[in-house]
């Protein structure tokens, strides 16, 4: 298991991916292709770093413009309960 410990502190890494304002206008895909750009993104980041990955959170049909997202509130919740 791969991740980076500074000042003797384990970082567990989360991510969150939402739908761009972009793909909203764009139209409905199985799943938006903002949402697989970010992951890839992060995940090239978080494997490059040597991070210890726990959890996903993707809020894929939710714009940011709204402040009711599952899948942010729920990584909010993971993280208040230190969950992971």
């Amino acid at each position: 298991m791969g991740y980076t410990i500074m000042n003797n502190i384990e970082y567990k890494v989360g991510i969150y991916i939402r739908l761009s304002k972009e793909d909203e206008e764009k139209g409905k895909y199985q799943e938006s292709e903002s949402i697989g750009n970010q992951r890839t993104l992060l995940m090239q980041y978080i494997k490059e770093n040597k991070l210890n990955f726990v959890a996903e959170y993707v809020d894929d049909g939710v714009s940011g413009t709204s402040f009711d997202r599952p899948a942010f509130n729920r990584m909010i919740d993971d993280i208040e309960m230190r969950k992971n």
